[in-house]
């Protein structure tokens, strides 16, 4: 069975018709709003001002140097190859400062901005103007202000601009000075201004504006744009200028003042190094003679020569006072044995021997070697003598005397011994406290040598670095390198082809919103299918487009074998198909608008109707602007429903036979001044009632829907409605007028006629009225408005 399915295609013929429509109906808006919306693009692009960009690259902290032996690679303490932090240079470069610097120096090349003034736009000159401005002096108040400038001829100008609101004018002549209280400028002939081009320059006319310094500063600073590319150290600089030439003198000399900045930078860090390196100097020379002072006053207050020299002779000096010393300790041994011999008495054999040793002269040795002499004496008389022998006696006596001179003398000797040991102990202990104090002093004048040591090194070091600082300053260099020098590189703004399309994708986009509109709103319902899109309400005929000439009169009975009588008779069966069950016999024929063809819809149906041997009767309720008559070849009528209404003639006195036979027609007669409370007057309904009785169809004639409510009522009192649509009018507005009027006034049994059709071909005939506009499948029937409830 899935086999047998047929497949739905992606378009429709429904989708292809409706397209075509469209299309058929709005080719022309694209025609149209595409040139103009082209033109308007072509037209602003040309009014706008163009914007340029000129652009330069250089490499940050380049190494091209000469002599790298300075106080930074030698010491750490300062070096020129520092490291360049991108975003920093970035900041500098767009400084206020920087900005300055170049404004300055092209000050007279930027300060006036001169003008050509043409028919359509202003443009902005850099070069080639015929004069040059230079500004002397000038008030505040005429910064940025137009100045319109003429020349007279090759001698004078004249300037215009404004003040308090009055336009003032001053002349002056080329190549002199203008003195004036506001003014005080120089205005100077260029070298194309000849005498054989004053003529063309005379048609010209032109105009200059002085600018601040601030207004050219934040001007650089904000058309400045600089990148980094990642992971480089180059910056990428582009200016934007309306005059290109401009752009790039700017950029170059803001690569010159950026350069030059660097260096001065570089020279001020070289000579603040060489005054710190004089400044440290001349303090280490206070230093050095500071330090030498102190080693004179140290050594002068303590009496210090050569601290070698005083260690020697103080040792020498405690040496020999320890010789003598154990000299006379020596002694004193001496006369201890000596006393102990004389004390003891010995053998004058066993006399001390040292008494020999310590005592060379003197009384002691004379009187020992006295007492040993008399003692042999005195021994060599007892070997020969008694004891009492005289000359014993004399000799023991002289013996003995001798014994306590020598005792006498010894103790004597033994006192001045000790005092002199006392003396030489004092001595000793007076230089060992001078040598102790040796150590310190030394240290001291270590220390102090020390300190004049370390300045003389650092003295040296600061002379050896301020040379080199001195030789480095010739080899310092910029440490950035130009890599692309300033130059012109194309147009930033406008982007003319993008505006030319933004306006052909405007002119689009309107386009899409017209059709959408048109279609939606205002598009003319020129199609059965159109018809079919926009509402289920039953279509019951479809009328082709008539010439006016052919419209006139009753066509059906002029032309029975046409295309549009054949259109009422199939009018006539689909009107027949549509209300069977109904045995409606009352139609009311009426439009949305006036103009549509209600009342011919209504005349050629009544007349279609008679011919088919039925009576019918016309009746002309549309009492505001009556004109069936004239359908009929007759004047307007005298008598007729309004005078019905108004009790003037009964009902048989109005129904007058046409010349079509079984036809007949009520006229309205003449027109009332209040002719809808005529429609709602209950005569009203009995002239309506008689015309169902008495006729086999009644056609009522009624004023448009869209502007009078007399329709409206008279619905109620029929059988069936037929709206006429007219293709030259007709929109999905009188649609949804029908459908809100049906839905509000709960109206039934509605139908639609359509007027107007081109090329409406065979096809609405021979494809089966059950099927284009048969009952219950066609145009809504069964499914929709119109049912009967």
């Amino acid at each position: 069975m899935a086999e047998n399915k047929k497949k739905q295609s992606i378009l429709s013929q429904k989708d292809l018709h409706l397209f075509l429509r469209i299309l058929k109906s709005n080719w022309w808006v694209p025609l149209v709003v595409i040139p103009i919306f082209y033109a308007m693009g072509s037209f602003y692009v040309y009014r706008l001002i163009t914007v340029y960009k000129a652009s330069t690259e250089f490499l940050l902290k380049s190494q091209d140097i000469y002599y790298q032996g300075n106080v930074v690679t030698d010491a750490n303490f300062y070096n020129y190859g520092t490291y360049v932090d991108n975003l920093n240079e970035k900041r500098i470069i767009q400084s206020y400062d920087l900005s300055r610097k170049v404004v300055e120096k092209l000050l007279d090349k930027l300060q006036v901005s001169y003008f050509i003034v043409g028919k359509v736009r202003t443009t902005e000159q850099f070069t080639g103007m015929p004069f040059k401005i230079t500004i002397n002096k000038i008030n505040p108040i005429y910064y940025e202000q137009i100045f319109d400038f003429r020349i007279i001829d090759y001698d004078s100008y004249e300037i215009i601009f404004e003040q308090n609101g009055n336009k003032i004018s001053k002349k002056g002549n080329f190549n002199k000075e203008l003195i004036d209280t506001d003014l005080l400028l120089t205005i100077n002939r260029t070298d194309i201004f000849t005498q054989a081009k004053v003529r063309d320059f005379k048609t010209l006319f032109y105009q200059f504006s002085v600018h601040t310094h601030d207004y050219l500063i934040n001007n650089i600073r904000g058309n400045l744009e600089i990148e980094n590319p990642e992971y480089t150290n180059i910056l990428k600089i582009d200016l934007k200028d309306i005059l290109p030439e401009r752009a790039v003198l700017i950029l170059d000399t803001l690569n010159s003042v950026y350069a030059m900045s660097k260096l001065k930078t570089k020279f001020e860090l070289n000579e603040r190094t060489i005054s710190y390196i004089d400044l440290q100097l001349d303090q280490i020379t206070y230093s050095l003679k500071s330090i030498e002072d102190t080693m004179q006053n140290y050594k002068t207050n303590r009496s210090i020569i050569d601290l070698d020299w005083e260690r020697s002779d103080f040792l020498s000096k405690i040496g020999t006072y320890d010789n003598q010393k154990s000299n006379i300790n020596l002694q004193l041994e001496a006369l201890n044995d000596l006393e102990k011999y004389i004390i003891e008495d010995k053998d004058p054999q066993f006399l001390p021997p040292n008494v020999f040793v310590t005592e060379k002269q003197g009384f002691m040795l004379q009187a020992v070697t006295d007492l040993y002499t008399k003692q042999i004496e005195l021994n060599q008389l007892y070997n020969v003598a008694k004891e009492n022998n005289p000359l014993i006696n004399d000799l023991k006596a002289s013996v003995k005397k001798t014994k306590q001179d020598l005792l006498v003398y010894i103790n004597n000797t033994r006192k001045a011994s000790a005092q002199q040991i006392e003396n030489l102990n004092k001595e000793i202990l007076t230089y060992i406290n001078a040598a102790k104090l040796i150590p310190g002093k030394q240290r001291d004048i270590l220390t102090i040598q020390r300190k004049a040591n370390v300045n003389e090194q650092l003295y040296n070091f600061l002379l050896e670095k301020r040379a080199s600082t001195k030789i480095a300053r010739a080899s310092i260099v910029p440490d950035v390198k130009l890599v692309e020098p300033p130059r012109y590189i194309g147009i930033d703004s406008p982007d003319k082809g993008k505006i030319l399309k933004q306006f052909i994708s405007a002119a689009v986009l309107l386009i899409i919103i017209i059709i959408v509109i048109r279609s939606l709103f205002y598009s003319k319902i020129k199609t059965v299918e159109h018809l079919k899109e926009l509402t289920n309400l039953p279509l019951i005929g479809v009328l082709p487009l008539l010439k006016n000439s052919e419209s006139e009169g009753i066509v059906v009975d002029q032309l029975p074998n046409s295309l549009i009588a054949e259109s009422f008779r199939n009018f006539r069966t689909n009107l027949q198909y549509a209300n069977i069950g109904i045995d409606a016999k009352t139609f009311l024929v009426t439009s949305f608008l006036p103009g549509e063809g209600k009342t011919f819809t209504s005349v050629n149906l009544a007349t279609i109707l008679a011919r088919s041997g039925k009576r019918t009767v016309l009746l002309e309720l549309d009492l505001h602007k009556p004109r069936i008559f004239r359908r009929f070849g007759l004047a307007a009528q005298e008598k007729g429903i309004t005078t019905f209404i108004t009790g003037q003639n009964s009902i048989n006195e109005i129904i007058s036979e046409t010349s079509v036979p079984n036809l007949f027609a009520m006229f309205a007669g003449p027109i009332p001044p209040n002719p809808s409370e005529f429609v709602l007057s209950e005569r009203m309904k009995d002239l309506i009632n008689y015309a169902k009785q008495n006729f086999d169809y009644v056609i009522i004639d009624t004023p448009p829907a869209g502007l009078l409510s007399d329709s409206v009522y008279l619905i109620h009192h029929v059988d069936a409605s037929i709206f006429v649509l007219n293709t030259k009018s007709s929109s999905k507005k009188v649609i949804t007028f029908i459908e809100e009027l049906i839905e509000n006034n709960n109206l039934q049994n509605i139908h639609l006629l359509l007027n107007g059709v081109k090329h409406i071909g065979k096809r609405y005939y021979y494809q089966g009225y059950g099927y284009s506009y048969g009952y219950g499948y066609g145009y809504g029937y069964g499914k929709g408005y119109g049912r009967k409830k």
